[in-house]
């Protein structure tokens, strides 16, 4: 008795088949391997994300451009200081065995401001030394002339002492 089964052509094709989803369900489980690698750490993508990735969220609160002149009383007063920062930083660094008569030009490049201090002269106060100066400052708000005063306390550094507009005119 011969038996004789003539199923090569449809085993082959069920192969075909099965080798077609196999394939598949190997590629689907290499991505899913390959991402699950990218967050390894324990955060998540959201997390993880860094760079310009990390900006794309809408919801951030982006701070305002520090460049901006300042329009209100409080923008007035922060840019004052920010130059009274930068006028004692340059009296401070003035070397006065070269450069004592000189005109000393400073500038602020975050609040647009500059200027020119003249006039610096050392001496002691109690137990301090000091720095005496005039400066003038040109802003978006005009052009004003200072008066100013530093001293060092070894302990702290440099303090404004003194630094106010001078008063021009009849009523000075």
């Amino acid at each position: 008795m011969q038996l004789v089964l003539d199923t090569i052509g449809a085993f082959s094709q069920g192969l075909n088949e099965r080798v077609v989803s196999g394939v598949k369900i190997a590629a689907a489980i290499g991505i899913a391997t390959a991402l699950s690698a990218c967050s390894m750490t324990g955060k998540g993508l959201d997390e993880a994300a860094v760079g310009v990735s990390a900006i794309a969220d809408e919801t951030m609160a982006v701070s305002k451009d520090p460049f901006k002149s300042a329009t209100d009383a409080e923008g007035t007063e922060r840019d004052r200081l920010l130059d009274e920062d930068t006028i004692r930083n340059a009296v401070t660094s003035a070397d006065l065995r070269q450069n004592a008569a000189e005109p000393l030009a400073w500038a602020n490049q975050s609040t647009g401001s500059k200027g020119v201090i003249t006039g610096i002269t050392q001496r002691d106060l109690a137990g301090q030394t000091c720095r005496s100066f005039n400066a003038t400052r040109e802003a978006y708000n005009g052009v004003t002339l200072y008066k100013g005063d530093l001293c060092l306390d070894r302990r702290s550094g440099w303090w404004t002492r003194i630094l106010a507009p001078l008063r021009v005119g009849k009523d000075a």
